[in-house]
């Protein structure tokens, strides 16, 4: 029988599923903020925004959940974090020109502002999203309590989620601003992908 990890594995992992999930809805916030000046806040920046998102989650549940079984999953979990990372550290060198580009090359506004959202959220949004399906494998010792995991997985997850929404829009975006916010969620991906590397190298019992 294969020995069971110790708890402080779990609760690490855990760690990192919430900070992944505040700023997987922290950056769609902050993607709006980048849109406006170019789309405007209308209904179908929103639309294009959060379809977006949505599509993104579910390429990276699907891609995630396909690499888990194929994949040694644990390396991969910190490897996606950190591609995500990468990718919204650099989004400031190249978001303006490409936006701009957009808006003046495309004729109907909801398709122009359904291209900017790609090119904001789909990349990183898509690599958070992994994290889900490879942490619950990760997270599962035993199919009997595969339910208990998911769940767990999922609702931690999912408090990030609230916590990057409410925090972003609140304070974070009128208090730091879009570049440096930017610099922050690119920082806490990696500080994310430090935990995630903590829980996997805690010694089984």
């Amino acid at each position: 029988m294969s020995a069971t990890p110790p708890r402080i594995n779990e609760y690490l992992l855990l760690t990192a599923a919430f900070m992944v999930g505040a700023v997987v809805m922290s950056l769609e916030m902050l993607a709006s903020r980048y849109l406006n000046p170019y789309f405007g806040g209308t209904i179908f920046t929103w639309a294009a925004l959060i379809s977006v998102v949505l599509f993104a989650l579910m390429a990276g549940y699907y891609l995630g959940g396909a690499a888990a079984d194929r994949l040694s999953y644990k390396p991969l979990l910190e490897t996606c974090i950190i591609v995500a990372a990468v990718y919204i550290l650099l989004l400031p060198l190249f978001v303006d020109a490409t936006l701009e580009a957009a808006v003046t090359s495309i004729d109907n506004l909801g398709l122009a502002a359904l291209v900017g959202a790609l090119v904001v959220t789909f990349v990183p949004v898509t690599f958070l999203a992994t994290f889900t399906p490879i942490a619950i494998k990760y997270s599962l010792h035993s199919l009997n309590r595969s339910g208990r995991v998911s769940g767990i997985v999922f609702a931690v997850a999912t408090a990030g989620n609230i916590v990057g929404t409410l925090g972003t829009s609140f304070f974070l975006i009128p208090a730091f601003g879009t570049r440096f916010l930017t610099e922050m969620l690119g920082t806490v991906l990696f500080l994310s992908a430090g935990v995630v590397r903590l829980s996997r190298r805690q010694p089984r019992t």
